[in-house]
């Protein structure tokens, strides 16, 4: 298990954003393992002078093949979940929208079996419009490659 900031994991950017890099997407590989998991927390804030209103998630696997890939989003007492169930296809999943303001959601990485999968996780603390980003930061609590 590795505890560093959920930054430090990110290969790459999404390619095709316009203006400033507004989305917080991250690449992460899990292993072979058909029980391997990421685990991590993004914290909402008023940092991007707005209240949050919820953490918007989805993912999207690049593995051609790969398993499926879900994500348990969990604030207080509510919880969400999306699945991206093609690798490969350049589709991601549809849009987790948790509904919980400022504070810490925690969010849990998960595949349906065995393979190693490469994937992209974008996260965007949002206002109550869905159009205003709030401030967003990240940290790995597990990152299980194995």
């Amino acid at each position: 298990m590795f505890r560093r900031p959920l930054r430090t994991a990110a290969l790459a950017l999404l390619p095709g954003l316009a203006g400033p890099a507004l989305a917080h997407s991250y690449v992460f590989t899990l292993g072979e393992a058909a029980g391997a998991t990421h685990y991590f927390g993004v914290i909402c804030s008023t940092d991007g002078g707005y209240e949050t209103d919820h953490l918007y998630l989805q993912i999207d696997v690049q593995t051609p093949g790969a398993p499926a890939v879900s994500a348990q989003v969990i604030k207080s007492n509510l919880a969400t979940n999306t699945t991206d169930p093609t690798g490969g296809d350049a589709v991601p999943s549809s849009a987790s929208r948790t509904r919980g303001g400022n504070g810490l959601y925690q969010v849990l990485i998960n595949k349906a079996g065995p393979g190693v999968v490469t994937f992209t996780a974008t996260a965007h603390c949002l206002d109550a419009t869905g159009t205003q980003h709030t401030g967003t930061d990240g940290l790995v609590y597990q990152y299980q490659d194995r």
